[in-house]
């Protein structure tokens, strides 16, 4: 009985961070443990910080699947195009949440390697027809600018609204992508 209501306060806590990175809000461990009805020390408990709690909240989405099901032709362009536009769009869904996972990995580097990392997977499938010696160099480049960071630079630094951000990040990758398959 108590494995079960453990499992239940762990849910509303993650169902709170999810809800709250969502809405756009600003996400804390102290208004993720009110929106959950705990107390913080509760919400500590299950999750050691903040960053550990955003990773079970805002990775359920299948990205892939998303991509999946949009990108049915063969043209890399355009699948690598879709690629930037799946990830940019669910970045600016939740925002708030993937900011402060980014923060985090940048002040502390050695937790980098655990931060999701859905660009590759998105990245690599858009190129899946097309096979070619110079792929592996083609991902990581694709990877500098199919990113959250990318899309935050866009945003913050350029000043772009958000849709301008979006379609500036997918022109750049597919101008990225087109140079790298075009013989």
């Amino acid at each position: 009985m108590r494995t079960n209501q453990l499992e239940r306060t762990r849910a509303a806590i993650i169902a709170a961070a999810r809800e709250l990175a969502d809405s756009g809000a600003e996400v804390t461990m102290s208004a993720v443990a009110a929106a959950a009805k705990v107390s913080e020390a509760t919400a500590y408990r299950h999750f050691p910080d903040l960053v550990s709690l955003l990773r079970a909240a805002v990775t359920t989405d299948d990205q892939l699947a998303t991509l999946r099901a949009l990108a049915t032709g063969d043209d890399p362009v355009e699948r690598v195009g879709q690629a930037a536009e799946v990830l940019a769009r669910a970045v600016l869904r939740r925002q708030g949440a993937v900011r402060v996972i980014v923060a985090a990995s940048i002040a502390k580097p050695a937790i980098a390697r655990e931060r999701p990392v859905q660009r590759f997977a998105l990245i690599e499938h858009a190129l899946e027809p097309w096979n070619q010696p110079h792929k592996a160099q083609l991902v990581r480049d694709l990877a500098v600018v199919i990113s959250a960071e990318s899309l935050f630079t866009l945003l913050d630094l350029c000043g772009l609204e958000p849709e301008e951000a979006v379609a500036s990040l997918v022109s750049t990758a597919r101008r990225i992508a087109e140079a790298a398959v075009t013989p």
